[in-house]
């Protein structure tokens, strides 16, 4: 028979395993963020990439100046396009971490709740096991004992 302290430690029981699971899907989507937030830097660094390549191809060959004035000036857009991306980059990775401690300390409370309810079952099961070993002495003494007296 669970007493009413092991049935509100299972209902917290319950409510830690379920803020668990929230935060571990907040901790997916936290590093989807990240990742996507990385993927789209790559490719920007990759499209730089190229595009000075043909720059230099370009200059290998010859460029009027104001075709090159052009370059530079995209040039400066992408980079801050770069810049702009890697703070969202940034700002994707607190969250994981941020994530990541909310994750870790919901696990933490669910843990110390399943040592708590399995100690308070442990204790039940002990008292249970002390009622049946006395009804079992009692038992064993009313066999043993004579019936005249």
């Amino acid at each position: 028979m669970a007493t009413q302290s092991s049935n509100v430690l299972k209902m917290l029981q319950e409510i830690s395993a379920k803020e668990v699971d929230m935060a571990t899907e907040a901790l997916a989507n936290a590093m989807k963020v990240a990742s996507e937030a990385k993927a789209k830097q790559d490719m920007l660094l990759e499209y730089r990439q190229d595009y000075e390549k043909n720059l230099n191809k370009i200059l290998e060959e010859g460029m009027g100046a104001e075709a090159y004035q052009n370059f530079q000036n995209f040039f400066g857009k992408l980079d801050q396009a770069i810049a702009g991306q890697q703070n969202v980059l940034d700002t994707a990775n607190q969250q994981v971490k941020v994530h990541q401690q909310l994750w870790q300390e919901s696990q933490r409370k669910k843990l110390s709740y399943d040592v708590l309810l399995q100690r308070s079952d442990k204790r039940e099961l002990q008292v249970e096991q002390k009622k049946d070993q006395k009804m079992m002495d009692e038992f064993a003494m009313r066999i043993s004992r004579p019936k005249n007296l």
